[in-house]
């Protein structure tokens, strides 16, 4: 893995290894409660705001990911359990595919295509996914790893 994500109660970190050692070339404060609060109803128009809010943070570092591996770094611990409880997905290697699957099917759970009564208080859930979904679509990562 040369490139790592830290999902914290606080903030996303992006590491990428450099002269051999990790360095952290992106943080974005708030974490989960910066892209979707907890306050307000997931719907479309925070969705919106929550990918325009992640591709900004992103973007200048999209280019320095394509093609790498990432590790995921589930400090706080909700992507796992949300991945299971609200998708039942129970595996933590994932290509971009999948990725992309998980976060459609989030969507549609999410504005009522497919209401699900799992999603109740998951919004922080859906900002882990929804910012691991841009990082590799953006960086067109080869494979993503859950730690």
């Amino acid at each position: 893995m040369t490139a790592r994500l830290v999902i914290s109660d606080a903030e996303y970190a992006l590491a990428q290894v450099q002269g051999g050692a990790w360095v952290t070339i992106a943080v974005l404060a708030g974490g989960a409660e910066a892209l979707v609060a907890s306050h307000q109803p997931v719907d479309e128009r925070q969705l919106e705001a929550a990918i325009e809010t992640a591709e900004d943070w992103l973007m200048p570092h999209a280019s320095a990911l394509r093609g790498e591996a990432l590790e995921v770094q589930d400090s706080a611990g909700r992507l796992r359990a949300g991945m299971e409880k609200v998708l039942s997905v129970t595996t933590s290697q994932w290509s971009l595919a999948d990725v992309e699957s998980f976060f459609l099917k989030l969507v549609d759970t999410a504005t009522g295509r497919h209401p699900s009564p799992l999603l109740a208080g998951q919004h922080h859930f859906v900002a882990d996914l929804l910012l691991l979904r841009e990082l590799a679509h953006h960086g067109q990562l080869a494979r993503i790893h859950v730690v």
